[in-house]
């Protein structure tokens, strides 16, 4: 019975396969037939336009107004890209012009020079758009090289630049141009005005100090985390400065600077160096960890060594006196060690670094002496 069952199941299951076939057959002819209509209402529609379309005269009028369309649009994006370019080169030719919305600016130095006025009074006038005199020697420069315009304007800018450059100490006015594009890309490094790092690499032109009053001049202006990247951003100024075209020393003057460049990097491994003895000493931890304060210390020792009792009594303060003879002998015992270890050639006096020594020694002694003291009374 089951297996009677099963065989009508599979009876009717064919039948059922077959008549949807058929009817799937059926439906399949039918759309065809009305695919194959549409067509030809289509082409019907499109046959006379399409013989129109063939006439020899009208494919030469299509093939104007798509030439004409085609030339007009490349003609808008050359426009667009001339444009482009013409702005990108603007902003290039005055990337090394520190001060802000030089564009705008640069339009009104053009518009002052168009009215007649006296050689003073335009002088003061571009000096009130660009107060840095190699700013508007750049800016009167790129003018003069590219912009179209009268003579008698032309003549005037050009009479303002040459004014600036008789007035300004060449020195100034060339390194302040040489060192612009360093002073920018170290700006956003160090998240500092390029115009304050370019007027550190005129003082540094013109000071004739010893490296430790640079260094800690910068230190003053920057601040003492930054110390490092600032001799970074003097050395790259320095060296743009040498290869420009227009240097603003001479090599002999160049010579010089390199060799207080070369102390100044002697003064920064010999501070990376004082700081982390003193820094991983327990000794000196205990009573202060400051970093700014050790280099304070190092660098008025470097200026000023015969002052080293005071000098101490800055660096520990009173609370030294809460601490047993032990901890203030080994505290002299670490700073005499890395006091001993600075370069001789970086005090202010060569002669004064033996003075420095015996002083340590002396204090290191006392405290020595003390230290026996406390213990005996201890016992």
């Amino acid at each position: 019975m089951y297996a009677n069952t099963w065989t009508a199941a599979v009876d009717i299951s064919s039948s059922s396969i077959r008549l949807a076939g058929l009817r799937s057959a059926k439906h399949d002819a039918k759309l065809e037939r009305q695919t194959e209509a549409g067509k030809k209402q289509a082409a019907q529609q499109n046959a006379a336009p399409q013989e129109a379309d063939n006439n020899p005269a009208d494919q030469v009028q299509r093939f104007a107004d798509f030439t004409d369309e085609m030339t007009a649009l490349a003609s808008q994006f050359r426009s667009r890209r001339e444009l482009e370019a013409k702005k990108k080169g603007l902003g290039e030719s005055f990337e090394r012009v520190l001060d802000e919305d030089v564009l705008p600016k640069v339009a009104q130095i053009v518009e002052i020079a168009e009215v007649e006025k006296s050689p003073e009074e335009l002088f003061r006038q571009a000096q009130s758009l660009f107060p840095d005199e190699s700013d508007l020697a750049l800016v009167l420069r790129e003018i003069l090289r590219r912009k179209q315009m009268q003579e008698i304007v032309r003549k005037r800018l050009q009479a303002l630049l040459t004014q600036l450059e008789e007035q300004t100490e060449p020195k100034r006015l060339k390194g302040g141009i040489n060192c612009a594009l360093k002073a920018r890309l170290f700006g956003k490094t160090l998240e500092l005005s390029p115009a304050l790092l370019r007027a550190s690499y005129r003082q540094f032109l013109e000071h004739d100090g010893g490296a430790a009053d640079v260094y800690q001049d910068w230190i003053s202006s920057y601040g003492y985390q930054r110390r490092a990247l600032v001799l970074d951003f003097m050395e790259g100024a320095l060296l743009s400065d040498m290869d420009a075209q227009d240097p603003s020393c001479s090599q002999l003057e160049f010579g010089n600077l390199l060799g207080r460049l070369g102390q100044l990097k002697l003064l920064r491994s010999s501070d990376v160096i004082f700081i982390s003895r003193l820094l991983a000493s327990p000794a000196v931890n205990n009573i202060n960890d400051s970093e700014s304060a050790w280099l304070l210390f190092m660098l008025s020792l470097f200026q000023e060594p015969q002052q080293i009792d005071r000098l101490l009594s800055d660096a520990v303060g009173e609370s030294v006196l809460l601490h047993r003879h032990a901890q203030r002998s080994a505290l002299l015992q670490v700073l005499y060690q890395a006091c001993k270890a600075l370069p001789v050639v970086l005090f202010s006096d060569p002669d004064d670094v033996t003075l420095l020594l015996n002083e340590f020694e002396r204090l290191a002694s006392v405290a020595y002496r003390l230290e026996q003291i406390e213990r005996r009374r201890a016992s």
